[in-house]
Protein backbone atom coordinates (compact mmCIF):
# COMPACT_ATOMS: atom_id res chain seq x y z
CA UNK A 1 0.00 0.00 0.00
CA UNK A 2 2.85 2.35 0.87
CA UNK A 3 4.52 1.62 -2.50
CA UNK A 4 1.22 2.20 -4.31
CA UNK A 5 0.77 5.56 -2.56
CA UNK A 6 4.28 6.61 -3.55
CA UNK A 7 3.57 5.70 -7.19
CA UNK A 8 0.36 7.75 -7.17
CA UNK A 9 2.14 10.77 -5.71
CA UNK A 10 4.98 10.45 -8.26
CA UNK A 11 2.51 10.26 -11.15
CA UNK A 12 0.68 13.33 -9.87
CA UNK A 13 3.94 15.27 -9.64
CA UNK A 14 4.93 14.15 -13.18
CA UNK A 15 1.56 15.17 -14.55
CA UNK A 16 1.86 18.64 -13.05
CA UNK A 17 5.20 19.13 -14.83
CA UNK A 18 3.84 18.28 -18.32
CA UNK A 19 2.40 20.93 -20.73
CA UNK A 20 -1.33 21.42 -20.45
CA UNK A 21 -3.11 19.75 -23.37
CA UNK A 22 -6.20 21.18 -24.98
CA UNK A 23 -9.34 19.34 -23.99
CA UNK A 24 -10.82 16.64 -26.20
CA UNK A 25 -9.70 13.48 -27.91
CA UNK A 26 -6.50 13.81 -29.93
CA UNK A 27 -5.53 17.10 -28.27
CA UNK A 28 -2.17 18.68 -29.16
CA UNK A 29 0.19 21.18 -27.63
CA UNK A 30 0.33 24.24 -29.88
CA UNK A 31 3.02 26.88 -29.46
CA UNK A 32 2.31 30.17 -31.21
CA UNK A 33 5.00 32.62 -32.27
CA UNK A 34 4.82 35.88 -34.19
CA UNK A 35 7.18 36.03 -37.17
CA UNK A 36 7.88 38.80 -39.65
CA UNK A 37 6.62 38.03 -43.15
CA UNK A 38 8.22 40.10 -45.93
CA UNK A 39 6.26 40.87 -49.08
CA UNK A 40 8.09 41.73 -52.32
CA UNK A 41 10.82 43.82 -50.66
CA UNK A 42 12.48 44.50 -47.29
CA UNK A 43 10.24 47.51 -46.60
CA UNK A 44 6.93 45.64 -46.71
CA UNK A 45 6.59 43.58 -43.54
CA UNK A 46 3.63 42.07 -41.71
CA UNK A 47 3.65 40.18 -38.38
CA UNK A 48 2.02 36.75 -38.70
CA UNK A 49 1.17 34.18 -36.05
CA UNK A 50 2.83 30.85 -36.86
CA UNK A 51 2.09 27.68 -34.92
CA UNK A 52 4.25 24.71 -33.94
CA UNK A 53 2.60 21.43 -33.04
CA UNK A 54 3.74 19.05 -30.28
CA UNK A 55 7.28 20.43 -30.09
CA UNK A 56 8.05 20.14 -33.82
CA UNK A 57 9.81 23.02 -35.61
CA UNK A 58 7.65 22.59 -38.74
CA UNK A 59 5.56 25.80 -39.03
CA UNK A 60 1.77 25.64 -39.37
CA UNK A 61 -0.71 28.40 -40.21
CA UNK A 62 -4.27 28.74 -38.98
CA UNK A 63 -6.53 28.37 -42.02
CA UNK A 64 -8.60 31.35 -40.84
CA UNK A 65 -5.48 33.53 -41.33
CA UNK A 66 -4.71 32.24 -44.82
CA UNK A 67 -6.25 35.03 -46.88
CA UNK A 68 -4.40 37.76 -45.01
CA UNK A 69 -1.12 35.81 -45.27
CA UNK A 70 -1.55 35.14 -48.99
CA UNK A 71 -2.39 38.70 -50.03
CA UNK A 72 -0.29 40.57 -47.46
CA UNK A 73 -0.50 44.09 -46.04
CA UNK A 74 -1.78 47.25 -47.66
CA UNK A 75 -5.15 48.63 -48.62
CA UNK A 76 -4.66 47.59 -52.25
CA UNK A 77 -3.51 44.01 -51.53
CA UNK A 78 -6.91 42.56 -52.36
CA UNK A 79 -8.21 45.25 -54.71
CA UNK A 80 -10.42 43.60 -57.33
CA UNK A 81 -10.02 40.20 -55.66
CA UNK A 82 -12.78 38.16 -54.05
CA UNK A 83 -10.96 36.88 -50.97
CA UNK A 84 -11.70 33.30 -49.85
CA UNK A 85 -13.76 33.00 -46.67
CA UNK A 86 -12.99 30.49 -43.91
CA UNK A 87 -15.47 28.20 -42.19
CA UNK A 88 -15.17 25.17 -39.91
CA UNK A 89 -17.57 22.22 -39.77
CA UNK A 90 -16.52 19.55 -37.33
CA UNK A 91 -12.91 18.76 -38.11
CA UNK A 92 -13.03 20.07 -41.69
CA UNK A 93 -11.74 23.57 -42.48
CA UNK A 94 -13.00 25.15 -45.70
CA UNK A 95 -11.92 28.10 -47.85
CA UNK A 96 -14.66 29.28 -50.21
CA UNK A 97 -14.31 31.56 -53.23
CA UNK A 98 -16.96 33.22 -55.40
CA UNK A 99 -19.88 31.10 -56.67
CA UNK A 100 -19.31 28.71 -53.78
CA UNK A 101 -16.21 26.96 -55.13
CA UNK A 102 -14.22 25.62 -52.19
CA UNK A 103 -11.25 23.65 -50.93
CA UNK A 104 -11.66 21.44 -47.84
CA UNK A 105 -8.95 20.41 -45.37
CA UNK A 106 -10.14 17.29 -43.54
CA UNK A 107 -8.17 16.97 -40.31
CA UNK A 108 -9.40 13.42 -39.64
CA UNK A 109 -8.52 12.00 -43.06
CA UNK A 110 -5.64 14.46 -43.68
CA UNK A 111 -6.93 15.16 -47.18
CA UNK A 112 -7.29 18.27 -49.32
CA UNK A 113 -10.38 18.26 -51.55
CA UNK A 114 -10.94 20.77 -54.36
CA UNK A 115 -14.52 20.93 -55.56
CA UNK A 116 -13.15 22.32 -58.85
CA UNK A 117 -9.41 22.87 -58.84
CA UNK A 118 -9.19 25.08 -61.93
CA UNK A 119 -12.04 27.43 -61.04
CA UNK A 120 -10.82 27.77 -57.47
CA UNK A 121 -7.32 28.67 -58.69
CA UNK A 122 -8.10 31.00 -61.55
CA UNK A 123 -7.80 34.77 -61.34
CA UNK A 124 -11.12 36.51 -60.76
CA UNK A 125 -10.70 38.48 -64.01
CA UNK A 126 -9.96 35.48 -66.24
CA UNK A 127 -12.46 34.71 -68.98
CA UNK A 128 -11.31 31.11 -69.44
CA UNK A 129 -10.91 28.37 -66.87
CA UNK A 130 -7.24 28.14 -67.95
CA UNK A 131 -6.22 31.49 -69.41
CA UNK A 132 -2.90 32.10 -71.19
CA UNK A 133 -3.18 35.87 -70.73
CA UNK A 134 -3.99 35.46 -67.06
CA UNK A 135 -4.79 38.68 -65.24
CA UNK A 136 -4.67 40.90 -68.35
CA UNK A 137 -7.37 43.56 -68.64
CA UNK A 138 -8.43 43.66 -72.30
CA UNK A 139 -10.86 46.57 -72.10
CA UNK A 140 -10.28 50.29 -71.78
CA UNK A 141 -12.44 52.61 -69.68
CA UNK A 142 -14.44 53.55 -72.77
CA UNK A 143 -15.06 49.91 -73.72
CA UNK A 144 -12.35 49.85 -76.39
CA UNK A 145 -9.99 46.89 -76.87
CA UNK A 146 -6.52 47.11 -75.32
CA UNK A 147 -3.98 44.88 -77.08
CA UNK A 148 -5.94 41.61 -76.61
CA UNK A 149 -9.48 40.32 -77.04
CA UNK A 150 -10.71 36.95 -75.85
CA UNK A 151 -12.92 35.20 -78.40
CA UNK A 152 -15.16 33.59 -75.78
CA UNK A 153 -17.81 32.30 -78.16
CA UNK A 154 -15.29 30.35 -80.22
CA UNK A 155 -13.48 28.81 -77.26
CA UNK A 156 -14.02 25.45 -75.59
CA UNK A 157 -13.93 24.32 -71.96
CA UNK A 158 -14.21 20.88 -70.40
CA UNK A 159 -14.32 20.82 -66.62
CA UNK A 160 -11.98 18.52 -64.75
CA UNK A 161 -12.78 15.98 -62.06
CA UNK A 162 -12.87 16.68 -58.33
CA UNK A 163 -9.30 16.67 -56.98
CA UNK A 164 -8.48 15.05 -53.63
CA UNK A 165 -4.90 15.02 -52.37
CA UNK A 166 -4.18 12.59 -49.54
CA UNK A 167 -1.55 14.32 -47.43
CA UNK A 168 -1.84 11.53 -44.84
CA UNK A 169 -0.25 9.14 -47.34
CA UNK A 170 2.85 11.31 -47.07
CA UNK A 171 2.82 11.45 -43.26
CA UNK A 172 1.52 15.04 -43.22
CA UNK A 173 -1.00 15.91 -40.50
CA UNK A 174 -3.68 18.58 -40.40
CA UNK A 175 -4.81 19.62 -36.93
CA UNK A 176 -8.30 20.59 -35.76
CA UNK A 177 -8.17 22.33 -32.40
CA UNK A 178 -10.44 24.85 -30.69
CA UNK A 179 -12.57 25.53 -33.75
CA UNK A 180 -9.51 26.15 -35.92
CA UNK A 181 -7.81 24.18 -38.68
CA UNK A 182 -4.00 24.15 -38.69
CA UNK A 183 -2.17 23.23 -41.91
CA UNK A 184 1.60 23.14 -42.56
CA UNK A 185 2.67 26.46 -44.03
CA UNK A 186 4.54 24.75 -46.86
CA UNK A 187 1.49 22.67 -47.85
CA UNK A 188 -0.58 25.84 -48.14
CA UNK A 189 2.16 27.54 -50.13
CA UNK A 190 2.48 24.60 -52.54
CA UNK A 191 -1.20 23.89 -53.09
CA UNK A 192 -2.81 27.34 -52.87
CA UNK A 193 -0.15 29.93 -53.66
CA UNK A 194 2.35 28.60 -56.21
CA UNK A 195 -0.19 28.96 -59.04
CA UNK A 196 0.03 32.72 -58.62
CA UNK A 197 3.82 32.53 -59.15
CA UNK A 198 4.43 33.22 -55.51
CA UNK A 199 5.56 31.03 -52.61
CA UNK A 200 6.31 31.26 -48.91
CA UNK A 201 10.06 30.96 -48.29
CA UNK A 202 11.02 30.19 -44.69
CA UNK A 203 14.50 30.35 -43.15
CA UNK A 204 13.61 29.41 -39.57
CA UNK A 205 13.39 33.01 -38.36
CA UNK A 206 11.42 34.99 -40.97
CA UNK A 207 9.33 34.25 -44.06
CA UNK A 208 9.24 35.87 -47.48
CA UNK A 209 6.14 35.84 -49.71
CA UNK A 210 6.81 36.32 -53.41
CA UNK A 211 9.03 35.05 -56.20
CA UNK A 212 12.58 33.72 -56.07
CA UNK A 213 13.83 36.57 -58.24
CA UNK A 214 13.70 38.81 -55.15
CA UNK A 215 16.74 37.02 -53.64
CA UNK A 216 19.40 37.41 -56.35
CA UNK A 217 20.12 39.59 -59.38
CA UNK A 218 20.91 38.34 -62.89
CA UNK A 219 24.57 37.83 -61.87
CA UNK A 220 23.61 35.64 -58.94
CA UNK A 221 24.53 38.24 -56.32
CA UNK A 222 22.20 38.58 -53.34
CA UNK A 223 19.75 41.48 -53.30
CA UNK A 224 18.89 43.30 -50.04
CA UNK A 225 15.97 40.87 -49.61
CA UNK A 226 18.30 37.97 -50.33
CA UNK A 227 20.74 39.24 -47.70
CA UNK A 228 17.95 39.15 -45.12
CA UNK A 229 16.76 35.69 -46.16
CA UNK A 230 20.26 34.19 -46.13
CA UNK A 231 21.37 36.02 -42.97
CA UNK A 232 20.89 32.89 -40.82
CA UNK A 233 24.01 30.80 -40.31
CA UNK A 234 24.15 27.43 -42.11
CA UNK A 235 22.95 24.72 -39.75
CA UNK A 236 21.73 21.14 -39.60
CA UNK A 237 18.02 20.50 -39.90
CA UNK A 238 16.06 18.75 -37.17
CA UNK A 239 14.90 15.26 -38.07
CA UNK A 240 11.28 16.39 -37.98
CA UNK A 241 12.01 19.23 -40.45
CA UNK A 242 14.07 16.92 -42.66
CA UNK A 243 11.33 14.30 -42.78
CA UNK A 244 8.59 16.83 -43.40
CA UNK A 245 10.57 18.57 -46.16
CA UNK A 246 11.07 15.26 -47.98
CA UNK A 247 7.45 14.19 -47.54
CA UNK A 248 6.06 17.53 -48.71
CA UNK A 249 8.42 17.50 -51.70
CA UNK A 250 7.09 14.09 -52.75
CA UNK A 251 3.49 15.32 -52.33
CA UNK A 252 3.92 18.42 -54.50
CA UNK A 253 5.89 16.60 -57.21
CA UNK A 254 3.36 13.76 -57.38
CA UNK A 255 0.54 16.30 -57.59
CA UNK A 256 1.93 18.91 -59.96
CA UNK A 257 4.67 17.46 -62.18
CA UNK A 258 3.11 17.73 -65.63
CA UNK A 259 5.36 15.19 -67.35
CA UNK A 260 4.91 12.24 -64.98
CA UNK A 261 3.36 10.07 -67.69
CA UNK A 262 6.08 11.00 -70.21
CA UNK A 263 8.74 9.96 -67.69
CA UNK A 264 6.86 6.82 -66.59
CA UNK A 265 6.80 8.03 -62.97
CA UNK A 266 4.11 6.61 -60.71
CA UNK A 267 5.52 7.88 -57.40
CA UNK A 268 8.31 10.32 -56.58
CA UNK A 269 9.05 8.42 -53.39
CA UNK A 270 9.70 5.37 -55.58
CA UNK A 271 11.83 7.46 -57.94
CA UNK A 272 13.88 8.80 -55.02
CA UNK A 273 14.47 5.25 -53.81
CA UNK A 274 15.26 3.89 -57.29
CA UNK A 275 17.84 6.65 -57.85
CA UNK A 276 19.40 6.23 -54.41
CA UNK A 277 18.46 9.76 -53.33
CA UNK A 278 15.82 9.07 -50.67
CA UNK A 279 18.20 8.94 -47.72
CA UNK A 280 19.93 12.22 -48.60
CA UNK A 281 16.64 13.99 -49.36
CA UNK A 282 15.58 13.23 -45.76
CA UNK A 283 19.01 13.93 -44.26
CA UNK A 284 19.52 16.36 -41.41
CA UNK A 285 22.53 17.67 -43.37
CA UNK A 286 20.96 20.35 -45.60
CA UNK A 287 23.82 20.31 -48.13
CA UNK A 288 23.29 16.58 -48.68
CA UNK A 289 19.56 17.20 -49.07
CA UNK A 290 20.05 20.09 -51.51
CA UNK A 291 22.57 18.05 -53.49
CA UNK A 292 20.04 15.22 -53.76
CA UNK A 293 17.34 17.69 -54.85
CA UNK A 294 19.66 19.04 -57.56
CA UNK A 295 20.32 15.51 -58.84
CA UNK A 296 16.63 14.59 -58.80
CA UNK A 297 15.59 17.65 -60.79
CA UNK A 298 18.55 18.39 -63.06
CA UNK A 299 19.79 14.87 -63.79
CA UNK A 300 16.89 12.45 -63.40
CA UNK A 301 13.95 14.57 -64.56
CA UNK A 302 16.24 16.44 -66.97
CA UNK A 303 13.55 18.50 -68.68
CA UNK A 304 14.74 22.03 -69.31
CA UNK A 305 11.87 23.72 -67.45
CA UNK A 306 12.65 21.71 -64.31
CA UNK A 307 15.75 22.72 -62.38
CA UNK A 308 17.02 23.70 -58.98
CA UNK A 309 17.36 27.44 -58.53
CA UNK A 310 18.82 28.21 -55.09
CA UNK A 311 19.89 26.24 -52.02
CA UNK A 312 18.28 26.66 -48.62
CA UNK A 313 19.53 29.15 -46.02
CA UNK A 314 20.39 26.10 -43.89
CA UNK A 315 22.91 25.11 -46.60
CA UNK A 316 24.00 28.67 -47.32
CA UNK A 317 23.69 30.66 -50.52
CA UNK A 318 27.11 29.57 -51.87
CA UNK A 319 26.49 25.82 -51.56
CA UNK A 320 24.76 25.66 -54.96
CA UNK A 321 27.92 26.73 -56.83
CA UNK A 322 29.57 23.33 -56.40
CA UNK A 323 26.67 21.14 -57.53
CA UNK A 324 27.20 21.48 -61.28
CA UNK A 325 30.87 20.46 -61.01
CA UNK A 326 30.15 17.72 -58.48
CA UNK A 327 27.10 16.14 -60.11
CA UNK A 328 27.18 17.34 -63.72
CA UNK A 329 24.11 17.79 -65.92
CA UNK A 330 21.46 15.54 -67.41
CA UNK A 331 21.85 14.22 -70.94
CA UNK A 332 19.09 16.40 -72.42
CA UNK A 333 20.45 19.51 -70.77
CA UNK A 334 24.00 18.86 -71.99
CA UNK A 335 22.77 18.25 -75.56
CA UNK A 336 20.66 21.39 -75.61
CA UNK A 337 23.46 23.57 -74.22
CA UNK A 338 25.77 22.35 -76.99
CA UNK A 339 23.11 23.05 -79.62
CA UNK A 340 22.46 26.55 -78.32
CA UNK A 341 26.17 27.29 -78.43
CA UNK A 342 26.44 25.90 -81.98
CA UNK A 343 23.56 28.00 -83.34
CA UNK A 344 24.77 31.17 -81.64
CA UNK A 345 28.28 30.66 -83.04
CA UNK A 346 26.85 30.06 -86.52
CA UNK A 347 24.80 33.24 -86.32
CA UNK A 348 27.78 35.29 -85.18
CA UNK A 349 29.94 33.85 -87.96
CA UNK A 350 27.41 34.59 -90.71
CA UNK A 351 26.31 37.95 -89.28
CA UNK A 352 29.29 39.30 -87.30
CA UNK A 353 27.68 42.75 -87.06
CA UNK A 354 24.54 41.23 -85.54
CA UNK A 355 20.96 40.79 -86.68
CA UNK A 356 18.41 43.54 -86.17
CA UNK A 357 15.00 42.52 -84.75
CA UNK A 358 13.37 43.68 -88.01
CA UNK A 359 15.10 43.49 -91.39
CA UNK A 360 14.06 43.40 -95.03
CA UNK A 361 15.80 41.49 -97.82
CA UNK A 362 14.09 42.16 -101.12
CA UNK A 363 10.50 41.02 -100.85
CA UNK A 364 11.00 39.27 -97.49
CA UNK A 365 10.75 40.67 -93.95
CA UNK A 366 12.57 38.94 -91.07
CA UNK A 367 11.48 39.33 -87.44
CA UNK A 368 14.08 37.97 -85.01
CA UNK A 369 14.19 37.81 -81.21
CA UNK A 370 15.55 35.32 -78.69
CA UNK A 371 13.09 35.83 -75.83
CA UNK A 372 9.40 36.67 -75.49
CA UNK A 373 9.07 39.66 -73.21
CA UNK A 374 5.92 41.54 -72.35
CA UNK A 375 5.19 45.23 -72.04
CA UNK A 376 7.39 46.85 -69.39
CA UNK A 377 5.69 48.69 -66.54
CA UNK A 378 4.77 52.20 -67.60
CA UNK A 379 4.79 51.47 -71.36
CA UNK A 380 1.42 52.18 -72.99
CA UNK A 381 1.33 52.50 -76.76
CA UNK A 382 -2.24 53.82 -76.63
CA UNK A 383 -1.14 56.77 -74.52
CA UNK A 384 2.35 57.27 -76.00
CA UNK A 385 2.58 56.17 -79.66
CA UNK A 386 5.35 53.75 -80.57
CA UNK A 387 8.36 55.58 -82.01
CA UNK A 388 11.41 53.92 -83.60
CA UNK A 389 13.94 56.39 -84.98
CA UNK A 390 17.26 54.57 -84.53
CA UNK A 391 18.61 51.03 -84.62
CA UNK A 392 19.04 51.27 -80.86
CA UNK A 393 15.32 52.04 -80.48
CA UNK A 394 14.57 48.94 -82.56
CA UNK A 395 16.88 46.73 -80.50
CA UNK A 396 15.25 47.89 -77.27
CA UNK A 397 11.67 47.06 -78.27
CA UNK A 398 9.79 44.50 -76.23
CA UNK A 399 8.11 41.67 -78.16
CA UNK A 400 4.69 43.31 -78.41
CA UNK A 401 6.24 46.61 -79.49
CA UNK A 402 8.34 44.79 -82.10
CA UNK A 403 5.30 43.04 -83.56
CA UNK A 404 3.44 46.36 -83.78
CA UNK A 405 6.42 47.99 -85.49
CA UNK A 406 6.93 45.09 -87.91
CA UNK A 407 3.22 45.05 -88.78
CA UNK A 408 3.37 48.74 -89.70
CA UNK A 409 6.49 48.33 -91.81
CA UNK A 410 5.21 45.29 -93.66
CA UNK A 411 1.87 46.95 -94.46
CA UNK A 412 3.15 50.45 -95.20
CA UNK A 413 2.16 52.13 -98.47
CA UNK A 414 3.97 50.65 -101.50
CA UNK A 415 5.53 47.96 -99.31
CA UNK A 416 7.51 45.38 -101.35
CA UNK A 417 7.00 42.67 -98.70
CA UNK A 418 5.43 39.42 -99.87
CA UNK A 419 7.03 36.99 -97.42
CA UNK A 420 7.25 37.31 -93.62
CA UNK A 421 9.67 35.14 -91.64
CA UNK A 422 9.64 34.81 -87.85
CA UNK A 423 13.08 33.61 -86.72
CA UNK A 424 12.78 31.68 -83.44
CA UNK A 425 15.87 29.55 -84.04
CA UNK A 426 17.54 30.81 -80.86
CA UNK A 427 14.42 31.61 -78.87
CA UNK A 428 14.44 29.96 -75.45
CA UNK A 429 10.99 31.10 -74.32
CA UNK A 430 9.67 33.79 -72.02
CA UNK A 431 6.33 35.47 -71.45
CA UNK A 432 3.21 33.59 -72.60
CA UNK A 433 1.21 36.79 -73.19
CA UNK A 434 3.83 37.96 -75.70
CA UNK A 435 3.71 34.53 -77.38
CA UNK A 436 -0.09 34.76 -77.71
CA UNK A 437 0.29 38.23 -79.24
CA UNK A 438 2.84 36.93 -81.76
CA UNK A 439 0.69 33.99 -82.83
CA UNK A 440 -2.37 36.21 -83.28
CA UNK A 441 -0.33 38.72 -85.32
CA UNK A 442 0.51 35.98 -87.83
CA UNK A 443 -2.71 33.99 -87.84
CA UNK A 444 -5.37 36.56 -86.99
CA UNK A 445 -6.56 34.32 -84.18
CA UNK A 446 -4.31 32.62 -81.60
CA UNK A 447 -5.61 29.23 -80.49
CA UNK A 448 -4.01 27.68 -77.40
CA UNK A 449 -4.97 24.19 -76.24
CA UNK A 450 -4.22 23.49 -72.58
CA UNK A 451 -4.98 20.58 -70.28
CA UNK A 452 -4.44 20.32 -66.55
CA UNK A 453 -2.71 17.03 -65.78
CA UNK A 454 -3.85 17.32 -62.15
CA UNK A 455 -7.58 17.83 -62.72
CA UNK A 456 -8.04 16.64 -66.30
CA UNK A 457 -9.63 19.95 -67.36
CA UNK A 458 -9.22 20.94 -71.01
CA UNK A 459 -9.48 24.41 -72.54
CA UNK A 460 -9.14 25.69 -76.07
CA UNK A 461 -8.74 29.44 -75.73
CA UNK A 462 -8.97 31.76 -78.73
CA UNK A 463 -7.45 35.23 -78.67
CA UNK A 464 -7.32 38.12 -81.11
CA UNK A 465 -5.32 41.33 -80.94
CA UNK A 466 -5.55 45.02 -81.75
CA UNK A 467 -2.19 45.36 -83.51
CA UNK A 468 -2.95 48.65 -85.27
CA UNK A 469 -3.94 50.19 -81.90
CA UNK A 470 -7.25 51.67 -83.05
CA UNK A 471 -9.11 50.24 -80.04
CA UNK A 472 -10.98 47.51 -81.89
CA UNK A 473 -10.37 44.12 -83.49
CA UNK A 474 -11.27 43.83 -87.16
CA UNK A 475 -9.87 42.80 -90.54
CA UNK A 476 -7.32 45.64 -90.41
CA UNK A 477 -5.55 43.71 -87.63
CA UNK A 478 -5.23 40.60 -89.81
CA UNK A 479 -3.29 41.87 -92.82
CA UNK A 480 -0.34 39.51 -92.24
CA UNK A 481 -2.62 36.62 -93.12
CA UNK A 482 -2.48 37.89 -96.71
CA UNK A 483 1.29 37.38 -96.87
CA UNK A 484 3.29 34.19 -97.33
CA UNK A 485 4.26 33.25 -93.78
CA UNK A 486 7.29 31.30 -92.59
CA UNK A 487 8.90 30.36 -89.28
CA UNK A 488 12.52 29.40 -88.59
CA UNK A 489 12.78 26.85 -85.79
CA UNK A 490 15.50 24.66 -84.29
CA UNK A 491 16.07 22.37 -81.32
CA UNK A 492 16.94 25.57 -79.41
CA UNK A 493 13.35 26.84 -79.83
CA UNK A 494 12.03 26.01 -76.37
CA UNK A 495 9.03 26.76 -74.13
CA UNK A 496 7.18 29.72 -75.73
CA UNK A 497 9.77 29.39 -78.50
CA UNK A 498 8.24 25.93 -79.01
CA UNK A 499 4.60 26.92 -78.42
CA UNK A 500 4.59 29.38 -81.32
CA UNK A 501 6.00 26.92 -83.92
CA UNK A 502 3.54 24.28 -82.70
CA UNK A 503 0.63 26.71 -83.10
CA UNK A 504 1.89 27.61 -86.58
CA UNK A 505 2.29 23.94 -87.50
CA UNK A 506 -1.24 23.13 -86.32
CA UNK A 507 -2.64 26.02 -88.37
CA UNK A 508 -1.36 24.69 -91.72
CA UNK A 509 -0.89 28.34 -92.67
CA UNK A 510 2.75 29.00 -91.77
CA UNK A 511 5.54 27.11 -93.57
CA UNK A 512 8.06 25.72 -91.07
CA UNK A 513 11.78 25.89 -91.91
CA UNK A 514 14.78 24.43 -90.07
CA UNK A 515 14.78 21.58 -87.55
CA UNK A 516 12.16 20.32 -85.09
CA UNK A 517 11.56 22.72 -82.21
CA UNK A 518 12.89 21.83 -78.80
CA UNK A 519 9.77 21.09 -76.75
CA UNK A 520 8.78 22.36 -73.34
CA UNK A 521 5.10 21.48 -73.11
CA UNK A 522 4.32 22.55 -69.56
CA UNK A 523 4.02 26.01 -68.06
CA UNK A 524 6.71 26.56 -65.43
CA UNK A 525 5.60 26.34 -61.79
CA UNK A 526 7.91 28.01 -59.22
CA UNK A 527 8.19 26.07 -55.95
CA UNK A 528 10.26 25.88 -52.79
CA UNK A 529 10.96 23.38 -50.05
CA UNK A 530 9.91 23.74 -46.42
CA UNK A 531 13.42 24.88 -45.43
CA UNK A 532 13.77 27.45 -48.22
CA UNK A 533 15.40 25.78 -51.26
CA UNK A 534 13.83 26.99 -54.50
CA UNK A 535 13.27 25.28 -57.84
CA UNK A 536 11.25 25.38 -61.04
CA UNK A 537 9.01 22.58 -62.21
CA UNK A 538 7.21 21.65 -65.41
CA UNK A 539 3.78 22.24 -63.88
CA UNK A 540 0.40 20.66 -64.60
CA UNK A 541 -0.66 23.22 -67.24
CA UNK A 542 0.28 21.25 -70.34
CA UNK A 543 0.12 22.80 -73.81
CA UNK A 544 -1.21 20.58 -76.56
CA UNK A 545 -1.90 19.97 -80.23
CA UNK A 546 -5.58 19.42 -81.00
CA UNK A 547 -6.17 16.57 -83.44
CA UNK A 548 -9.62 15.07 -84.08
CA UNK A 549 -10.84 16.51 -80.79
CA UNK A 550 -8.00 14.95 -78.75
CA UNK A 551 -5.21 16.78 -76.91
CA UNK A 552 -1.60 15.69 -77.56
CA UNK A 553 1.16 17.46 -75.63
CA UNK A 554 3.69 19.49 -77.62
CA UNK A 555 6.79 18.29 -75.77
CA UNK A 556 8.19 16.62 -78.89
CA UNK A 557 8.08 19.89 -80.83
CA UNK A 558 6.96 20.80 -84.34
CA UNK A 559 8.57 19.14 -87.36
CA UNK A 560 9.71 21.45 -90.19
CA UNK A 561 8.12 21.37 -93.61
CA UNK A 562 11.52 22.10 -95.18
CA UNK A 563 14.62 21.05 -93.22
CA UNK A 564 17.71 23.25 -93.15
CA UNK A 565 20.69 21.02 -92.56
CA UNK A 566 23.37 23.51 -91.47
CA UNK A 567 22.97 26.17 -88.75
CA UNK A 568 24.64 28.73 -91.00
CA UNK A 569 21.76 28.32 -93.48
CA UNK A 570 19.39 29.92 -90.96
CA UNK A 571 21.23 33.25 -91.04
CA UNK A 572 22.33 33.74 -94.65
CA UNK A 573 19.34 35.93 -95.38
CA UNK A 574 20.08 36.46 -99.09
CA UNK A 575 20.28 32.74 -99.78
CA UNK A 576 17.32 32.01 -97.53
CA UNK A 577 15.20 34.63 -99.29
CA UNK A 578 16.00 33.02 -102.64
CA UNK A 579 15.10 29.60 -101.22
CA UNK A 580 11.78 30.91 -99.82
CA UNK A 581 10.82 32.48 -103.12
CA UNK A 582 11.34 29.08 -104.74
CA UNK A 583 8.83 27.37 -102.45
CA UNK A 584 5.48 27.06 -104.23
Amino acid sequence: MKKLLCCVVALCLLASALPVLAEGAGAHTIETRTLNFYYRDPDTVMPVEVHFIDGSDVPYLALSDWSSVMYGPGDDATEGIIVPTFSMAGNVGTLTREAGYSVDFDCDADTVRFQDFDIYMRDSSDAFMIDMIDGISTEGEDGSVRYFARANDASYERYGTEVTINAGDYGIDFIAEGGECYVPMQTLSDLLMSYSYSDIYYNGEIAYVGGTDAFADENGDLTPMGEIFYSVKPHDRSQSMANFTYNELCLVLDTFYGLKDNHFITSFRELAEETGLAEDLASTDPVDADGALYQLLNLHLDDIHTCMFMTSPASGHDAFANFKDEYGQGQSRMFRNKQVEMYLEARDAVRPDGILPYEEFGNTAYITFDEFDTLPDGVDYYETPLSVETEEDLKNLNTIGLMIYAYRQINRKDSPIENVVLDLSNNRGGDSQAAVYTIAAFLGVCTVNTRNTCSGARVTGNYMIDINLDGRVDEDDMLLTQKRLFCLESCCSFSCGNLVPCAFKESNVVTMLGRASGGGACVVLPLCTADGSSFWLSGPMQLAFLKNGAFYDIDRGAEPDFPLMQPASFYDREALTEFINGIR
